[in-house]
């Protein structure tokens, strides 16, 4: 599979033909069920991107098989430096053998930079391949998330 990572919209999100199949693997991949299932609000995504917080990358091979939301802010207690955190991280199991998620990885780090970020944090699922391939790709552990539902 040849697969071409590129910027994209959240408006070209919404329209993949993938999409549903993508949240679902997404969610039976990394949901969290303290906060219910994976529910993608474009609303919110849209306002984010309008603002200039939020910036996607897709993975097409031709259809959408992968995609980087990567958000963009300051922090308050590092006198306001710039970084990058990506919300979402996801690569069909079918498309993972193409390199995608690399080339994703890789993509995002160049926008971070573009963006003036310090630093790129990405988050994953604690038994996930994903916690398994950031440390070989040049990243190191630095905290760990917790979770407790309130509801």
């Amino acid at each position: 599979m040849v697969v071409l990572i590129r910027p994209c919209t959240v408006a070209e999100v919404e329209a993949a033909g993938t999409l549903q199949l993508l949240l679902a693997e997404y969610g039976a991949e990394s949901s969290m069920p303290e906060l219910g299932q994976v529910s993608a609000s474009f609303e919110t995504y849209r306002a984010m991107e309008a603002a200039g917080a939020l910036h996607i990358i897709g993975a097409f091979g031709p259809e959408l098989v992968g995609l980087a939301s990567v958000l963009v802010y300051g922090l308050p207690h590092y006198a306001g430096r710039r970084v990058c955190a990506m919300e979402s991280f996801f690569v069909a199991p079918g498309a993972r053998r193409s390199g995608a998620g690399l080339k994703l990885l890789r993509a995002a780090e160049h926008l971070a930079r573009e963006l003036g970020a310090a630093a790129l944090m990405v988050s994953a699922p604690a038994a996930g391949r994903l916690a398994v391939v950031l440390p070989r790709s040049g990243y190191r552990e630095a905290n760990r998330v917790f979770i407790r539902g309130l509801a």
